[in-house]
């Protein structure tokens, strides 16, 4: 398999560092120009109003009386469970991914398996199935780049398609832990698959960890600025961690989403996920779905070699009852092009959709739009309305941060040319 003829995110990170190496003040060490309330197109949150969107919150329990999930560091054994490499390599178990996760479900022990892969190229789809146990699964390399998981996979293709690209040659069968998930998308009568079928890398493991490894869907510039949304990771487990992991694609290249088993969205489970000193890639809703998710020192990268016209990193579709969607905090966001890319959108699923996400303390770099930094939501194609509330004279802000008028997309104390606040014209 050759996932990548050319590292697009090698360049990417080569140009991040000529970007940062040409002023001699780097733009992430210039102060914060931004302030409270900001504008309609461009709210931005007050000191106090900042301190509501913190990991801990994002990461509350629905049961009140439940403490929040406090994930601490992802910690690897002397010795895992299972190694997946070429065959004949020292302590290789499998030789393909997805048998080496078949095996550990198959233990049916509550006790956390680790999966130790060796630095390769895997071509083809991994399904995590639920369980009574959680699932690590890391690369050996020295980067993240040296494990490559990849196929390429698109939501417009139709059922046949599909099972011939996923399942040549029957990794998944009845009897099998992840057969139920392949299962629910085989017998689909839609006309395609759709973006809930064609992750690369999909998860419904509570407590999956991912380390040291990139998942990516190549399917790349190799479709029009269409809807083709091909979905490098989905997720629909709870209390989820991601360290260094590389997520390149597209359109969705990361989806999360509360679906349960029987691969529909639901309005009662909750999924937390954590993802530190990683890297997304994509031109189209680099980040979509339901479910709270904390990014921290996270690298965002809008291409839009593929689209050309339009690009958002956000897409959540936050339930409007529920306070918390996607944080970003120390994280990077970069964009090719002239003011084409947006920071995000809401992804309105329903009328009951109100999408929420903040990003704060990060870098964002001149290739957005900062006129117009969020943009219309997808669907409904509702215009985004940012709620600036009333200031009192002591510049005090006043505002419902969950008033269902408005959306719900905020900055705070974000810095580069990027992040600036452009006033509103006069009227």
């Amino acid at each position: 398999m050759n996932t990548f003829s050319v590292s697009r995110l090698t360049l990417a990170l080569a140009f991040g560092v000529t970007l940062t190496a040409c002023s001699s003040t780097p733009p992430d060490q210039l102060p914060s120009t931004q302030t409270a309330p900001g504008t309609a197109a461009r709210p931005v949150l007050s000191g106090n109003e900042a301190q509501n969107f913190v990991q801990t919150h994002y990461f509350a329990s629905k049961d009140a009386n439940a403490a929040p999930w406090n994930p601490s560091a992802i910690r690897l054994p002397a010795q895992p469970n299972f190694v997946v490499g070429p065959a004949g390599g020292q302590g290789v178990t499998h030789t393909t991914i997805q048998a080496a996760v078949d095996a550990a479900i198959n233990k049916h022990t509550s006790e956390r398996q680790y999966i130790a892969i060796q630095p390769g190229e895997y071509e083809g789809t991994v399904y995590v199935p639920a369980a009574p146990g959680s699932v690590t699964i890391y690369g050996l390399g020295e980067k993240a780049i040296d494990v490559k998981i990849g196929l390429a996979i698109d939501s417009e293709i139709d059922g046949t398609t599909w099972r011939r690209l996923v399942n040549p040659a029957g990794k998944y069968m009845p009897g099998k832990p992840a057969w139920y998930m392949f299962d629910s998308c085989q017998s689909k009568r839609s006309a395609t698959v759709g973006v809930m079928c064609s992750a690369v890398f999909w998860s419904q493991n509570n407590g999956l960890q991912l380390q040291n490894l990139t998942i990516q869907n190549s399917l790349g510039d190799s479709v029009d600025a269409g809807n083709h949304q091909a979905v490098a990771l989905r997720s629909d487990g709870d209390k989820v961690q991601l360290n260094k992991v590389n997520l390149l694609g597209r359109q969705n290249t990361f989806f999360v989403t509360n679906s349960s088993v029987d691969n529909t969205l639901r309005n009662d489970r909750q999924t937390r996920t954590l993802v530190t000193d990683s890297y997304v890639e994509g031109d189209v809703d680099l980040v979509a779905g339901r479910g709270a998710v904390v990014f921290d020192k996270t690298d965002f990268r809008v291409v839009n070699s593929r689209t050309q016209q339009e690009g958002y990193v956000f897409a959540p579709a936050t339930l409007a009852n529920v306070y918390y969607g996607f944080l970003a905090v120390n994280s990077t966001f970069t964009a090719a092009g002239d003011g084409v890319a947006q920071l995000g959108r809401s992804l309105d699923v329903d009328s009951a959709t109100n999408g929420q996400v903040v990003i704060r303390d990060s870098m964002i770099n001149e290739g957005f739009n900062m006129a117009k930094p969020w943009g219309a939501a997808a669907g409904s194609q509702r215009a985004f309305a940012g709620n600036t509330g009333s200031v009192d004279d002591k510049g005090n802000v006043t505002r419902d941060l969950n008033d269902a008028s408005f959306n719900r997309m905020w900055e705070f104390n974000n810095r580069g040319v990027g992040s600036q606040v452009v006033a509103e014209p006069k009227k």
